[in-house]
């Protein structure tokens, strides 16, 4: 949910809530849902929701769920764990704050010690309160196919569990009890939120089929037809929502992804509502993007303003004043980029030389010595110099401190903001700037932007992490106005895997040899990534799990050491001592694998035969293996082995070869995959195309004596 401020700290009415009323009542099962052993509507379903009701009220501050699931099968006893995702307690700052910057009041995340705390108003400071957030009333039971009934029993206290949550959102569970297939779980609990408000995001489509749902929204006072406000912060009630910038909102919009046919509507009071049935559970599908924004679901933000455009370019205009204050060059940034790039002439390698300076840095967010900042909306306080003197910094600063350094060398460089692609895609319509949890800066290099990503520790110059590749934005051009962008998708050859060696085969049918491996692109960015947050032994250990799943079953591989780990502009290679048994002996014949890494090689793509989502491979890759095999005295290749080439119109291709002479077979095999994401009608032809090329990888190379082969 987006947290908005509230212009003054009025008490939070803890009593005025609406009773249990307002839930879902829990319902006779007919029975019929008592007898259920499958549904007709969802096959072969583990369970489904004969019902589901959110009731969201922002006039007394509470969400309510209320749920009743069939359980069909043993997997659907998961459904007894009800976890629930809830805001992080919040601090506030009155107005009248000291600081410009909270000049208007401002809420930010705080861990507070105890998440169903519902008490008194806790104050941090001369101006600052905490607010709180209280999982509550939760009721709940368990109906048996043969209607037993069992209740489930204990205060909120002795239910919840607390589960890890990213730095804004928290989780909880609580665990229906008694829970078999056939029984129908029935439960309701309410989230109330203490001194902040938030606009709802419902999410429709859930892990199991729904037959019926209702999704209800009861704004705030100030969004209802029957209450008028003037349009400035002088004169407006205890409970006015305001923008960041102080600004009253005015209006309630959302962004929808629903079903042909629905859509969102209001009734009389200004409740917004949605009515719903038979919605197909959410695809369980490999290689697919983040469900936010594919999955059926409905966003709502409060606005001052309807229309998008003037929303992001006032967004942005505050928030690079902000930008510009922090990252201000004083002199200790000035002296430091004169000697960094001193006897530098050209814009790239004064761009290369302060950013291979700032990645020195340690970066909190992957060291663990300070909490990660998630977001780019609140830039931090005082000056970017700190980060400079103590040589440290969370993702955000250093990138910060580039964009500084950068300014100061007389580099045209601007912040980016963006939407990482991992978590959902941008959409300039949703009016809300939580979208956009990750900065970038783009250079302008001989009249060309380049992007940099100095906060992804490990990435080199003009590589960002795969996130934040083709991934949606907002920036501030030259003139001031504001631009929505795209940045560049990577290219296969820009994320390589290779594999190179030369293996001795026995007359045993034994090899040995050395092989290397080594990764440029995403992959050594991966690696690297993990030995900064663990170290060199981790890497090597789960990248030998790796190997050892792609080498023929009796191979013994184990890595003597790494090359180039802590170096992202070189590539990294792995070297692999290799010995075992390879191939089969049959006296006369040897029959070894033709490919040495592909022997397990099957589709990665499922036997589905249609899918509803894109398929996602996050970035375009390129695989290569160049494997020798120097043949055992007295054998020579007995037949050629045949080469292969293959293409998927433009999004995929593959090639095998081999070259052999009297004592010796070299096969260099090359898949080249040149697609992020490919829609799901392309499926068909996609699964096709992987078929033929784990067809193409089994072949094999056989061996023979001279007498054998008849030479």
């Amino acid at each position: 949910m987006s947290s908005h401020k509230i212009l003054t700290l009025a008490a939070f009415l803890l009593g005025a809530a609406s009773p249990l009323a307002a839930f879902g009542q829990f319902q006779p099962p007919s029975p019929e849902e008592l007898k259920m052993t499958s549904d007709p509507k969802a096959p072969g379903a583990a369970a489904v929701y004969l019902y589901r009701e959110e009731r969201e009220d922002e006039q007394h501050h509470f969400r309510s769920v209320y749920a009743r699931i069939k359980v069909l099968t043993e997997a659907g006893k998961e459904a007894a764990t009800v976890q629930i995702r809830y805001q992080k307690n919040f601090v506030f700052f009155a107005a009248g704050d000291n600081s410009s910057r909270f000049a208007n009041g401002y809420a930010t995340t705080w861990n507070a010690p105890d998440v169903n705390h519902s008490g008194e108003d806790v104050r941090i400071d001369t101006n600052a309160y905490a607010g709180h957030t209280d999982v509550s009333a939760i009721e709940g039971r368990v109906i048996h196919p043969d209607g037993t009934i069992v209740p489930l029993t204990g205060t909120p206290a002795d239910l919840l569990q607390n589960k890890s949550g990213n730095s804004q959102m928290n989780q909880m569970t609580f665990n229906m009890p008694s829970v078999e297939v056939g029984s129908i779980i029935e439960y309701r609990y309410q989230i109330r939120y203490d001194r902040f408000q938030s606009a709802p995001e419902w999410q429709v489509q859930q892990p199991y089929f729904v037959h019926h749902a209702h999704y209800l929204f009861m704004p705030a006072d100030q969004f209802l037809p029957s209450h008028t406000m003037g349009g400035t912060t002088s004169g407006v009630s205890n409970s006015a929502i305001l923008g960041d910038h102080g600004r009253i909102m005015t209006d309630i919009r959302s962004v929808n992804v629903l079903p042909a046919g629905a859509g969102v509507k209001v009734d009389g009071q200004g409740y917004y509502y949605v009515d719903l049935t038979d919605i197909p559970a959410i695809p369980d599908e490999k290689f697919a993007p983040p469900m936010r924004g594919q999955i059926y679901q409905v966003n709502f933000f409060y606005t001052d303003t309807p229309d998008a455009k003037d929303f992001w370019q006032t967004e942005m205009q505050a928030w690079i004043k902000d930008v510009n204050l922090y990252t201000m060059p004083t002199s200790l940034i000035k002296s430091t980029v004169a000697e960094l790039t001193d006897g530098l002439t050209s814009p790239a390698d004064k761009a290369k030389k302060l950013y291979a300076a700032v990645a020195k840095f340690e970066n909190f967010d992957f060291s663990g010595n300070a909490v990660a900042f998630s977001g780019t909306s609140r830039i931090p306080t005082g000056s970017v110099e700190k980060v400079l003197e103590r040589k440290a910094g969370n993702g955000l600063e250093l990138t910060l401190l580039y964009l500084s350094m950068a300014r100061a060398a007389g580099l045209e460089a601007r912040p980016e903001r963006i939407a990482s692609r991992n978590i959902r895609t941008f959409s300039p319509q949703f009016m809300d700037t939580s979208q956009l949890d990750s900065l970038i800066i783009g250079v302008t290099i001989d009249g060309k932007e380049v992007h940099l990503d100095p906060g992804q520790k490990m990435a080199p110059f003009a590589t960002l992490q795969w996130s934040h590749a083709g991934a949606g934005g907002v920036a501030l051009a030259s003139n001031g106005k504001v631009e929505v962008f795209i940045t560049p998708l990577q290219l296969y050859t820009d994320n390589k895997t290779v594999r190179i060696g030369t293996l001795t085969v026995s007359p045993q049918g034994t090899v040995s040899g050395t092989i290397k491996v080594g990764f440029n692109g995403q992959d050594a960015l991966l690696w690297r990534q993990m030995a900064v947050r663990t170290d060199a032994n981790r890497v090597k250990e789960q990248m030998e799990r790796m190997i050892a799943a792609e080498v023929p079953d009796g191979i013994q591989a184990h890595i003597d050491r790494l090359m180039a780990l802590d170096d992202p502009d070189k590539q990294l290679v792995a070297v692999v001592p290799v010995t075992g048994s390879l191939a089969d002996h049959t006296g006369s014949h040897l029959v070894l694998p033709r490919l040495f890494f592909e022997t397990k090689e099957t589709n990665p793509f499922p036997t589905d035969t249609s899918r509803a989502l894109p398929v996602d491979m996050h970035y375009p890759a390129q695989d290569q293996e160049q494997i020798t095999y120097d043949f055992p005295p007295g054998f020579t290749l007995d037949g050629a082995p045949q080469d292969a080439s293959m293409k998927f119109e433009d999004n995929a291709a593959y090639a095998l070869h081999s070259k052999a002479d009297a004592n010796s077979i070299v096969t260099l095999r090359t898949l080249s995959r040149g697609f992020t994401l490919l829609d799901a009608t392309e499926y068909g032809k996609l699964r096709d195309f992987y078929d033929k090329v784990a067809t193409s990888d089994r072949q094999q190379v056989v061996l023979a004596t001279a007498q054998a082969s008849g030479k």
